[in-house]
């Protein structure tokens, strides 16, 4: 049987790329993994999507693993209004409804290349909507006050909001998964030089496609990646779930 175990195992011989170009969101991921997992950061162009959150995962995924030609890690993160069926829409929007209640969905999805079916880690925090209160640099978290607690995502130190988030307890089952899985990384120096100069990422917020913000899915980007002030500019989509990046 342990033969058997060695066969099977996969090897990985560059870190995994995450994709995101948000600053904050990478010092969310790396706190929360620690190193476990030899991760790299690089912002990728990738389309907007529109499904279920599972299926738009999945399918930035195998595009991005298209183009890193490797192992990628992609994560979207959407605020759902329990008035609004689950939709993503604009906060103003709840003044109508009594019902303030709202969760937090991340989904990451993880690829081993192109040709392997990425694999889906979905969790969510049951909160509420509120005025907004708390530094305004990250997306829609000043307008998220989660169960069980007086202050919003924003107020919160960051140590606290990581016990508790939507994206921690979704990246506990990536990290269940790798562990699980039995990968063994094998990177050499190049590669390792790489994944630190990752750390150095900057959030460049000059990217062509997001200089139009004429596109509401665009406006949706650039508020998501901590370019936009408010939190006030997120569209409502007709669709199940158009997800946001945060």
């Amino acid at each position: 049987m342990a033969a058997s175990a060695e066969a099977e195992k996969v090897v990985i011989t560059q870190p995994v790329t995450f994709v995101t170009g948000n600053v904050k969101k990478l010092e969310e991921v790396r706190a929360i993994i620690g190193q476990s997992i030899p991760l790299r950061s690089l912002k990728i162009d990738l389309p907007e999507l529109q499904g279920e959150p599972d299926a738009i995962s999945k399918e930035k995924a195998r595009l991005a693993a298209e183009k890193v030609k490797g192992p990628v890690l992609v994560e979207d993160t959407c605020l759902c209004y329990n008035a609004l069926k689950g939709l993503p829409g604009l906060n103003n929007l709840l003044a109508a409804y009594e019902d303030k209640s709202a969760y937090a969905l991340c989904t990451f999805s993880f690829a081993l290349d192109a040709e392997s079916e990425p694999l889906t880690f979905l969790e969510k925090t049951m909160g509420k909507i509120v005025p907004p209160r708390g530094p305004k640099d990250f997306g829609w978290d000043p307008i998220f006050q989660p169960d069980g607690y007086e202050q919003t995502f924003a107020e919160m130190p960051k140590e606290e909001k990581n016990k508790i988030s939507h994206r921690y307890k979704a990246l506990l089952l990536v990290k269940a998964h790798f562990t699980d899985s039995g990968y063994a990384f094998e990177i050499d120096d190049s590669k390792k030089n790489e994944q630190n100069l990752s750390d150095k990422i900057k959030n460049d917020s000059s990217v062509e496609n997001e200089k139009d913000v004429s596109t509401p899915n665009k406006r949706k980007r650039e508020e998501d990646d901590g370019v936009a002030e408010g939190t006030e500019k997120e569209e409502v989509s007709g669709k199940k779930a158009k997800v946001e990046e945060k």
